[in-house]
């Protein structure tokens, strides 16, 4: 049988570290519903709130609740992600068309619709084929592209921790039970959203008894080469490639 999914994309400018993280998430055609449901549950109204990554968290018990509320969607998701320059924003249509085509999706299953959130340029750039591209889209009404705004959001920082521009932690207890300390926050948001961020193929060797190594290649991943060197090497250890096995 075959599978039909929706691609939601969203961008997440830093000019600081002279970068942009678009990330497209691939979903079920639920989730838009499940994501209107975490509004819901969290005391906002989908028909005028809506989650944005710049929206204060600090004294706002809600918008942390939905923040946590998204990233939880976003494990039952798959998650591509291109890299460009700040120079290159009326490309990044260029990029996501770049992006689509590389995803490690499975057999028998197509792309069927792409939402774009609203700010980016059309380009002349190949989509995948029967696919319904939509430029423009309200995260209002479109609530997937909610989704893609926090997962470029999470990814983006943990670039800027690996580009020393930003360090914040939380405590270690919010990962491990019990621990004392504190722990980095750009690591429990890689933690949180590493499955997504799979593909299908390890990347190592299976070990004496059979079992493939859990490191796995992205599954979707596009780095813009006008990139500086310090970013694509801060993507190169944060994202080339996905460990899934045990952290605890």
């Amino acid at each position: 049988m075959d599978t039909f999914l929706n691609v939601f994309v969203d961008e997440s400018i830093h000019v600081r570290g002279d970068f942009i993280v678009v990330a497209a998430v691939c979903a079920h055609a639920d989730v838009q519903q499940e994501v209107v449901q975490a509004l819901h549950d969290c005391g906002f109204d989908p028909a005028r709130d809506e989650f944005k990554s710049s929206m204060r968290m600090h004294g706002n018990p809600a918008g942390q609740e939905l923040r946590q509320r998204l990233q939880i969607i976003l494990n039952d998701c798959k998650i591509g992600v291109a890299i460009c320059p700040t120079s290159e924003r009326a490309k990044i249509v260029t990029h996501v068309a770049a992006l689509l085509s590389k995803l490690d999706i499975p057999p028998r299953t197509h792309i069927a619709a792409v939402h774009l959130d609203e700010g980016m340029r059309p380009a002349n750039a190949k989509m995948p084929a029967d696919a319904t591209v939509k430029l423009g889209c309200d995260s209002r009404l479109v609530t997937g592209i909610q989704l893609a705004d926090c997962a470029a959001h999470l990814i983006s920082t943990m670039l800027l921790e690996e580009l020393g521009l930003m360090s914040k932690t939380v405590p270690a207890s919010s990962v491990y039970e019990e621990q004392e300390g504190e722990i980095a926050l750009a690591w429990t948001l890689w933690a949180t959203v590493r499955y997504a961020l799979s593909g299908r193929k390890s990347v190592g060797e299976s070990d004496e008894c059979g079992l493939p190594d859990p490191t796995m290649n992205p599954f979707g991943l596009v780095v813009s080469d006008a990139c500086s060197d310090a970013v694509k090497a801060a993507v190169e250890k944060r994202l080339s490639t996905v460990w899934v096995g045990c952290i605890h």
